[in-house]
């Protein structure tokens, strides 16, 4: 896909691999439609990204984690006559800890993020999707859609269930004018320490994060290449995980997140 002068649709886009989303895609010609919950955040990267790139922005605050959030982004996206040819389903949050320790609220809001808004954003955007010549459709999943993630057993629900979405979708659209892409990074560092509840600086080194414009980068270098998913990061221990029995798996990586969480029963 030649990006200059297509429009991409990011959600998530005021902080991390969503925002290095947004300056990558602007640096290659492409306009914006930057989504996220924080409308002054937004507003001071739109204007950072207009003056640098002399690219177009639009400037959207919604809060994906509600019902019905995708439907009414979607409305006001046409209200205001945008015509979107990339989106991008970053927006996502995830929990670590015992299942038992966060409300069913919180997951509610989690699921609601992670898989129902996006897919909504999928279906609705898909129909006009099959109407332009080229287009498509970036989600961010994760590492953890490929496992069981004790200590985050929804989080890595709703990532797996990102992954089954997006490849599925790609098996449907096979042959057509619209190229789905699963970004799947592992810790990035931008949202390493809230996600996982660490401060540990050690921990960080020893994993080696990747920054998150290097994970957009790989993820548009994907999409681009018309690959149906990369992973980034640590992508030689995902491939060894599964030549190992899921048991040995699940126990595996139930022992590194309770002692990385400090549980000790």
């Amino acid at each position: 896909m030649n990006l200059t002068n297509k429009t991409a649709l990011i959600t998530g886009a005021s902080s991390g691999i969503g925002k290095s989303f947004a300056y990558l895609l602007a640096a290659k010609g492409a306009n914006l439609v930057l989504v996220a919950r924080s409308k002054d955040q937004l507003e001071t990267i739109s204007n950072e990204l207009e003056s640098e790139y002399g690219i177009m922005t639009h400037v959207l605050s919604s809060d994906l984690g509600q019902p019905n959030a995708g439907q009414n982004l979607y409305t006001e996206i046409k209200k205001q006559n945008i015509s979107v040819d990339l989106l991008i389903n970053n927006a996502g949050f995830g929990k670590w800890g015992r299942f038992e320790d966060f409300t069913l609220d919180e997951y509610s809001n989690m699921m609601q993020l992670n898989m129902f808004s996006l897919t909504e954003l999928c279906y609705l955007f898909l129909e006009d999707f099959k109407q332009k010549q080229e287009a498509g459709i970036i989600n961010v999943g994760s590492t953890a859609s490929f496992m069981p993630i004790p200590f985050s057993a929804v989080y890595a629900a709703t990532k797996s269930y990102v992954l089954s979405l997006s490849e599925s979708l790609t098996g449907e659209l096979a042959g057509t004018n619209i190229q789905i892409t699963c970004l799947c990074p592992s810790g990035t560092e931008s949202n390493f320490n809230k996600v996982a509840n660490s401060n540990n600086d050690k921990d960080i080194a020893t994993n080696k994060l990747m920054s998150s414009d290097e994970v957009a980068q790989q993820g548009l270098d994907a999409f681009l290449a018309k690959k149906h998913y990369v992973i980034t990061g640590r992508t030689g221990q995902i491939s060894l995980l599964k030549f190992l029995p899921r048991k040995k798996v699940i126990t595996m990586v139930a022992n590194y997140w309770k002692k990385r969480l400090g549980y000790n029963g």
